[in-house]
Order: structure tokens, then C-alpha cells, then sequence
């Protein structure tokens, strides 16, 4: 099956198990992913960051469906690996995934972000992601002040879709355009 014509289940079936029964509580759902790149690739951007990419879901649909650059983040190596063979299966070229951590990357070499509360796993332990997680306040807290920081410096009119959280590393600066998903999912853009 085509990706851009998959549902979640079908979707998810890609991964190995362990990695699927994660996909409720850690991977972007279809739907959010299309509204998502969407609103996105709507400003024109031609270059999206995923912030903390995981197994790669919404930059392997987003990468299906437009013709932008689509780069993931991820900090783990055996997520990067899924995600990369899932892009060569599918002859995606206009997909990178990146093992990194958010503290290296240069933001303003993108136009748009992506963020599915990827620090939430250091303030909740429901379906760990490693045997290591545990609760970090001061992990999760100077993650979003070093997020909210890089945000800050981005030149107006960047655009942002955030999904779940309270989306407090958001600055000032940024406009709540709209959200759907029961306010799960929110669209902002930089207007000063």
C-alpha cells in the first residue's frame, strides 16, 4: 500500500512490535500529521524540523504528501534506524533524520517546526521509551526554556504546530492561529 494512502493501524504495522504498541502514546496520528504539514507547508516553507522525530511518523507522512524538506530530530539511535529504513522502503527523498540532540542544531536553517511534546517522557512514565527514563523536572523544565529561547530568535512569520502539552515554550511572540483535536493541536506563527 501507497504511504499517503495509510490509516494508523496500517501505518503502524510498519514497525516491530515493541515499537508499534508505543504509537498511542509517542507517534503522530495520520490525521494530526496531514493538518499539521499543512498548515506548515502553507507559509511556503521549505524546510520543516520534527522536534524529536521518534520513530519518524510525521516526517514519513509529511515527506509523502509535499514537496519540503522534512528533518527529524531524534536522540535515539534505534528510532533514527527505523525511521531511516522505513524512508529508503518507501523512495522518500526529500526526508533526513538526524541523531542528535536539540542543543546542536542551528534552527534558523529551517522555516517551520514540528513539536509533539517530545520532553513529556521526563515528567511522565507511561509507556517508556527506555529502561533508563524516569522523572526529571529539571530535565523537562531546561528543555523547554532552551526550546522556547530558540524559538525566540526566529524571524517572523515561522510557523509552528504544536501537538498535546501546554505548550509553554511557545514566546510571546507567537500567535495562536487556530487548533483543532480538542486544543490538543495548536498553529502558531511568529508576528513579532
Amino acid at each position: 500500500m501507497e504511504l499517503r494512502e495509510m490509516k494508523d493501524e496500517e501505518f503502524d504495522s510498519l514497525y516491530p512490535v515493541k515499537i508499534k504498541k508505543l504509537s498511542g502514546t509517542h507517534w503522530t496520528p495520520v490525521d494530526v500529521a496531514k493538518k499539521a504539514m499543512f498548515f506548515l507547508c502553507g507559509a511556503e516553507s521549505k524546510s520543516i524540523l520534527d522536534l524529536g522525530s521518534g520513530a519518524g511518523k510525521f516526517c514519513l507522512i509529511a515527506a509523502a504528501h509535499v514537496d519540503a524538506k522534512i528533518t527529524g530530530v531524534e536522540q535515539r539511535e534505534n528510532l533514527i534506524q527505523i525511521s531511516r529504513k522505513l524512508a529508503v522502503k518507501f523512495q522518500l527523498q526529500n526526508l533526513e533524520f538526524i541523531h542528535d540532540d536539540l542543543n546542536n542544531l542551528n534552527f534558523g536553517a529551517f522555516d517551520a517546526f514540528y513539536f509533539f511534546n517530545s520532553f513529556e517522557e521526563n515528567i511522565n512514565l507511561k509507556d517508556k521509551l527506555d529502561k533508563e527514563n524516569r522523572v526529571d523536572l529539571e530535565l523537562y523544565h531546561s528543555y523547554i526554556a532552551l526550546l522556547s529561547e530558540k524559538f525566540k530568535r526566529l524571524p517572523v512569520g515561522t510557523r509552528i504546530v504544536t501537538y498535546c502539552g501546554e505548550a509553554t515554550e511557545i514566546p510571546a511572540s507567537y500567535l495562536l492561529i487556530k487548533s483543532s483535536n480538542k486544543d490538543k493541536l495548536r498553529f502558531w506563527e511568529k508576528v513579532e
